[in-house]
């Protein structure tokens, strides 16, 4: 009797244990099928949330340049992170959160005027999915 009570308690949670993670693994994908990238902009500044002197080519004298990224679609709290990259290597890293389906995020790099050449900014889900990608030069 014991032993077939402990068996019914271990098979009751087991199933409860992979119910739990099949749900997390649903809720993970509705997030990751849902997560889009509205706008994604290299930029001289942001101000009022939007974007200003939006651009793909920045003269090497500038100090500061910021990536603006607009993200639709969360269905809960997440986070995206910017990847800059000059000439293919990674330079910084910004992880950014994400708390509402329309959402509105940016980051910023100090930029040295002997940087010129090729700059990207890659655009991560919190999974690590690429979601998007601005290539923008400094001369």
């Amino acid at each position: 009797m014991i032993r077939r009570s402990l068996v019914t308690t271990l098979g009751t949670c087991l199933v409860t244990i992979i119910v739990s993670i099949g749900i997390m693994g649903i809720a993970n994908a509705q997030d990751k099928a849902g997560l889009t990238i509205a706008q994604s902009a290299v930029c001289q500044d942001v101000v009022d949330r939007q974007p200003v002197g939006i651009g793909d080519v920045f003269p090497k004298e500038i100090s500061k340049l910021y990536c603006f990224t607009k993200v639709v679609g969360a269905s809960s709290e997440t986070t995206i992170t910017h990847n800059w990259y000059y000439n293919g290597d990674l330079k910084a890293s910004v992880v950014l959160p994400v708390r509402s389906p329309s959402w509105r995020t940016w980051s910023s790099k100090t930029i040295d005027p002997s940087m010129t050449g090729e700059w990207m900014v890659e655009i991560l889900a919190a999974d690590g999915t690429a979601l998007d990608s601005v290539i923008f030069y400094l001369k």
